[in-house]
This record gives C-alpha cells, structure tokens and sequence, in this order.
C-alpha cells in the first residue's frame, strides 16, 4: 500500500498523457503559467497579463501551447482592441478527467471583435496538422463562460474557415460549435459530400456569466450535442462521404481549414464573436465515448485515488 501512495503522481501523470493521445488533434488549455512566451509583452504567462496577438496576422507569436504534441499552436488577431488576457477565472480547479491542475482561461478583452486562430503556415505543425485534417468521426470539447446576452444572436465558440462547401448555400463555413438565439447551444458542420447537419438544444439552455462543458460528437452517420454531460441535442444522417470539409477560398484575414476560438466566418467575412471566457479546448479525430470526455472523471483514476486515500488513512491507525 505504501508502494501505491507514492505512485498516486504518476498514476495523475499517465492519465494525462492518455488525453493527449493519438487521437487527439489539438488541446489547447491556456495554461503554461510561469513560462515564457516569445514577444509576450507582459514576459510571462500569467492571470492578468495579455496573450500574444499577430499583429492583424502580420506577425507570428504563439498564444496558447497545443498539448496534444501536434504543434497546432494559437495566435490570437490584434491585442489592443481584439485581443484576450489570460484570467483565473476557470470552470473547475481541476481537469476532471486527468486531475491536472486547470489554472487559467481565455478572457476576451478590449472594445471589439475577440479572435484566435491557427496559422499553420507559420506555427509548422510538427504532427497532424490540423488544417488539413477532414475526419470522418470527430469529437470537438470546450469549456466556456459567456458574459454576453446569449438569447441574442450567434455566437461561434469554435470555427473552421471556408465557404462554397454546402449545397445550394456558399455562405456557411464549414464548422460552427456556437450558441444561438434563444440560449440555445449548437453544433453544424458540413461533410464532403456537400451536405449540412446540425444537433441543437432546446431554447433556454444556458445562461449568461455561467460556466459550460459543451462537447460535439460525430462518428460519421450520428451528431451528438452535450451540454455539462447531459445529452441535448442528436440527428442521425447519411451521407456518401460524411467528413468534415476543409471548405474553399481565402481572403485577407482567413484561409480554408484554419480553425477559430471566439468567432465564425459567413459569407466570407468574420462575424459572431464570444465575448467572455473559453478553456480546455481538445478535438479528436475520433468519436469519443462520453465517458472519455476531458469533464467526466476517468473511472480508473478515480478508483485508484480511492485506493490511495484509504492507504493514507490506514498509515494514520496507531
């Protein structure tokens, strides 16, 4: 027993790594604190401190680190009136799943229009990149505070960059994870056969200032929404070829198959935009079971923690 009390780190550690598995295409978790960051004007990850912008993507500088080892790191658009701050303000101290400390967030700042994104071409993925990336299952998870009216409008959480993808429709992009008027939650994605599918909640299904797991899950003929782990929106679908699409076109601020936090692309153009706060962002080119969510605890990890705390107490008997 003693021997399994000094491996209880480990055991925290393994099941860490398990989460950043194979599978998984980007994690991105704000929260290298005390590290470093290249043209960090602040010099340190930090809560309080501003996160590294692209100068209007002029610029490479790296703001949030992608722990799934790919290297799909995240720059964000233009501090001074786009950009975020990382804060303390977190949905849980821990990641429920590994047990790793989750210490900070993304907390969008300034007047006007919160953007991050990939930019493959300058971050040069060392693994998958994710850019070029067109699953046929997929699992897309993120926690998120909204501080905007979220029975107003649409609001893109996570995005992928492209249009003419859709039949009949070249206005969408191909991916919106989003909340909707009516407070409902959504996820919508367009395959490469051209065809559009949609999960969504029902109305008044979050609420401004609380925080949210939010997971979409696709494993090529069903698209399932979960909202805190409860299911809350399914559609079955069938299609000749149900990959995500990496969409078409670019302009002077997006390309096709880049990816986005805290807004969308419409028509060619960037709208719908988060203003509030958005952590421990995965996604998976696998459907995920939802008992492998980053929000629910991994029962293996949860029975060894037991296994470790009753050690503890049968070293307290006399």
């Amino acid at each position: 027993m003693k021997r399994l009390t000094l491996l209880l780190p480990l055991v925290v550690i393994v099941g860490f790594a398990s989460a950043g598995s194979a599978t998984t295409v980007a994690y991105w978790r704000f929260d290298d604190i005390g590290n470093p960051v290249i043209d960090n004007p602040a010099g340190t990850v930090a809560a309080g401190n501003p996160m590294p912008d692209s100068d209007g993507r002029t610029v490479w500088r790296e703001a949030a680190h992608d722990w799934s080892g790919n290297g799909n790191n995240l720059t964000t658009w233009e501090y001074s009136w786009a950009g975020f701050n990382w804060s303390s303000d977190v949905a849980a101290a821990q990641v429920p799943l590994t047990g790793v400390a989750n210490n900070l967030s993304m907390a969008s700042t300034g007047g006007c229009c919160p953007a991050a994104m990939t930019w493959s071409a300058q971050s040069l993925p060392g693994g998958i990149n994710i850019e070029t990336i067109t699953p046929a299952a997929f699992t897309i998870e993120v926690s998120f505070k909204p501080t905007y009216d979220v029975a107003n409008g649409y609001h893109t959480i996570v995005g992928r960059d492209g249009r003419d993808v859709a039949i009949g429709d070249g206005t969408k992009a191909p991916l919106y994870f989003s909340t909707r008027p009516g407070a409902a939650v959504a996820i919508e994605f367009t395959d490469m056969a051209g065809l559009n599918h949609q999960a969504v909640s029902a109305a008044a299904a979050i609420e401004t200032g609380q925080w949210y797991n939010v997971v979409g899950v696709s494993d090529g003929s069903t698209l399932s929404l979960y909202l805190n782990n409860i299911l809350v929106g399914q559609t079955s679908f069938s299609s000749t070829d149900p990959r995500l699409a990496i969409g078409n076109g670019s302009g002077a601020d997006w390309q096709a198959g880049t990816w986005t936090l805290a807004r969308g692309l419409w028509n060619g153009g960037h709208v719908d935009r988060v203003y509030g706060f958005i952590d421990e962002v995965r996604i998976s080119d696998t459907a995920l079971d939802p008992s492998q969510f980053l929000s629910v605890p991994e029962p293996a990890t949860m029975v060894l923690l037991g296994l470790g705390a009753l050690a503890l107490a049968g070293r307290r008997k006399p």
